[in-house]
């Protein structure tokens, strides 16, 4: 029995280490596999792996996270270049009149500094601005307004004096959405709009005498770039205009903030 015992244990160790060695010669034969092939292939398939969900053989649920951006509004600005010091799709610092006026007793005195009358309704998003003048002057013809607001604004604003009529629009939806992609900072019209609602949710400054829903016509006839009296003051080209919930005032120069 002591002699059968005595084998039985032999058979076992013997057993084990037959195991043992078939283990060691599978893991030297992978570990050679792995050696012999490219980083690039071992990386590119562990990356397919991840990306499949694959770990070991086995598949493993990867939460799959919606990717968000903002989306900016129709009228979003895309200008280049500067004008003035001011650099081209940056808005000017918001001078508030009722604090320019207190500040700037002696240029109220001399008539560099002026008040419009207030006579305008507030349109666009942006209700406070301000920046160099434009000045054109039409009559229920709009051909010129669509000329100047296409070209690069760089920060100005546009002074139209219609006359104060408010028989058809000189400013629409497509006008205003094109002055703000062209960097106007704002625009005065001395007469109509229309599309107002458009214009309303256009991030650019807008003051008019009301909202007609008739067009201009289109005979491209007036002067850019001339004085204009408008509102029981005289505006010349160049001149800086601030408007803001409380009014428009003209300067002669650029105000100190």
């Amino acid at each position: 029995m002591q002699v059968l015992s005595n084998a039985g244990k032999l058979a076992m160790v013997l057993g084990t280490r037959r195991i043992l060695l078939n283990s060691k010669h599978r893991f030297l034969s992978s570990l050679t596999q792995i050696n012999s092939s490219p980083l690039s292939s071992l990386q590119s398939q562990l990356h397919t792996d991840a990306s499949s969900g694959m770990c070991g053989g086995s598949h493993f649920p990867i939460p799959q996270h919606p990717v968000h951006t903002m989306m900016s509004k129709t009228c979003f600005s895309t200008k280049a270049g500067t004008s003035n010091g001011n650099p081209t799709g940056r808005h000017m610092a918001a001078i508030a009149t009722a604090d320019a006026c207190d500040s700037n007793a002696a240029l109220l005195a001399s008539g560099d500094l002026r008040a419009l009358d207030p006579i305008f309704k507030i349109y666009g998003q942006r209700h406070a601005f301000s920046g160099p003048i434009v000045t054109l002057k039409v009559f229920e013809d709009n051909v010129l307004v669509r000329q100047l607001l296409e070209t690069r604004g760089e920060g100005r604003v546009l002074v139209i004096d219609g006359g104060g009529s408010t028989r058809c629009a000189l400013i629409g939806g497509d006008l205003a959405e094109s002055a703000h992609n062209m960097g106007w900072a704002g625009i005065v019209v001395n007469g109509c709009i229309r599309d107002a609602d458009e214009i309303n949710a256009c991030d650019i400054g807008v003051r008019a005498l009301g909202s007609n829903p008739l067009k201009s016509n289109k005979k491209a006839v007036g002067d850019k770039h001339v004085p204009v009296r408008i509102a029981g003051t005289l505006i010349h080209d160049g001149e800086w205009l601030y408007a803001d919930n409380d009014g428009i005032l003209i300067s002669k120069l650029e105000l100190a903030i």
